[in-house]
């Protein structure tokens, strides 16, 4: 029933990298990534692009820009059309820089200054992952019309 709720629920992201070559270079605005993942075999935690030969699933992302943010990168908006685990994370990496604040994929991490620092990190206008999950369309269960919501992302 998984598969089912996956076409009926659209779920949209935005989230700022730094470089994403398909637009810096080629000038391109939308794309689809499409990179099968699977389970690291190295680091128990991360997902890696890996072929379905080798055991890869099916991943899927379609991405639009939002806009130009000059030196601070592309702010993004990014639609899993699979959900795997870390999808975004590991197809903006792969394709461009990362997301910024990104510390396990990213290109420029932020530096975690440990618990006794109230969680805070070495620079605080890049304090946070910036992935935000900004819309999300579903249908309403009785009567079928579609319902969207939206929330404003925390960092500018």
């Amino acid at each position: 029933a998984a598969w089912r709720e996956r076409e009926s629920v659209k779920k949209f992201y935005t989230a700022n990298v730094l470089s994403w070559p398909p637009y810096h270079e080629d000038k391109e605005r939308e794309g689809v990534i499409d990179l099968a993942l699977g389970p690291s075999l190295t680091e128990r935690i991360k997902w890696v692009v890996r072929s379905a030969e080798s055991g890869g699933k099916e991943s899927r992302t379609v991405w639009k820009i939002r806009r130009d943010l000059g030196p601070k990168g592309v702010e993004l908006e990014l639609q899993p059309i699979t959900g795997r685990t870390h999808q975004l994370r590991i197809h903006c990496a792969t394709v461009g820089s990362g997301i910024v604040g990104d510390s396990l994929y990213g290109d420029d991490p932020v530096k975690w200054l440990g618990e006794d620092s109230g969680g805070s990190t070495s620079d605080a206008d890049q304090d946070t992952l910036r992935l935000h999950a900004h819309r999300l369309i579903i249908k309403h269960p009785k009567t079928g019309q579609e319902m969207e919501f939206e929330s404003p992302k925390s960092w500018h």
